[in-house]
């Protein structure tokens, strides 16, 4: 499977060989300017579920102010 990080375009291992998800990734690629990802696994990956109150809180926390 290859798939966009932008936005959901996908293409599966169905009907498809490697070097026609290739050529559809780098299509996509070329139109849109989106970063393309290649994954084995059937669907397509999530990222995992991050508190955003907690993340904000971290990367604020991680910022040295000047005194």
């Amino acid at each position: 499977m290859k798939y966009c990080h932008n936005c959901d375009w996908f293409v599966g291992r169905e009907n498809t060989t490697e070097g026609e998800r290739s050529k559809a990734a780098l299509e996509h690629f070329v139109e849109t300017g989106h970063s393309i990802d290649s994954s084995d696994s059937v669907g397509r990956p999530m990222p995992p579920a991050i508190c955003e109150a907690f993340l904000a809180h971290d990367l604020v926390g991680s910022i040295e102010r000047p005194v």
